[in-house]
């Protein structure tokens, strides 16, 4: 997809049709637009951080999951059989999907720094800022087996 001389702006993504647009703050108390789709919608192909949403009763939001991609719409195929029919599971109905960020670096940044403001249930891993010292520490203390052929032969 050719984006042309404004980039991802030329590319007009189709809002849920409650309208629009949902800020969410992160740790560092920063303020990230982002737009509102239903959470099964045909999202543009282009880069994204995005949040899987329950909307509650009192119309506030809950995130459930937290991520980052160069490709939304490819992103969300990928999710497809395990992190939105998780995150619907718990009642999400809502994907929001910040578009400003660019780079790797810019996504990888708000994701984060959305990470570290909210508890979502989905996101595994620990973020960088918080849980990489921590996850590297106990990767050492807890080593796994290095591949599915180690597990299969108990190598460690």
């Amino acid at each position: 997809m050719s984006v042309g001389t404004f980039g991802p702006l030329a590319f007009r993504p189709t809002a849920a049709p409650d309208g629009g647009f949902h800020y969410w703050q992160g740790q560092s108390l920063g303020w990230w637009i982002t737009t509102v789709y239903p959470l099964f919608a045909d999202f543009p192909p282009i880069s994204s951080v995005y949040v899987m949403v329950k909307r509650n009763q009192d119309g506030t939001c809950a995130p459930i999951y937290i991520g980052q991609t160069d490709n939304l719409r490819r992103r969300m195929m990928e999710h497809s059989k395990d992190k939105v029919l998780a995150a619907y599971k718990l009642g999400a109905t809502q994907l929001h999907a910040h578009f400003i960020a660019n780079t790797a670096t810019e996504r990888f940044a708000v994701e984060t720094d959305l990470r570290n403001g909210h508890k979502t249930p989905l996101n595994e891993q620990p973020s960088a800022a918080f849980g990489g010292l921590i996850g590297l520490g106990n990767a050492l203390m807890n080593p796994q087996p290095r591949s599915f052929l180690d597990s299969l032969v108990g190598v460690s």
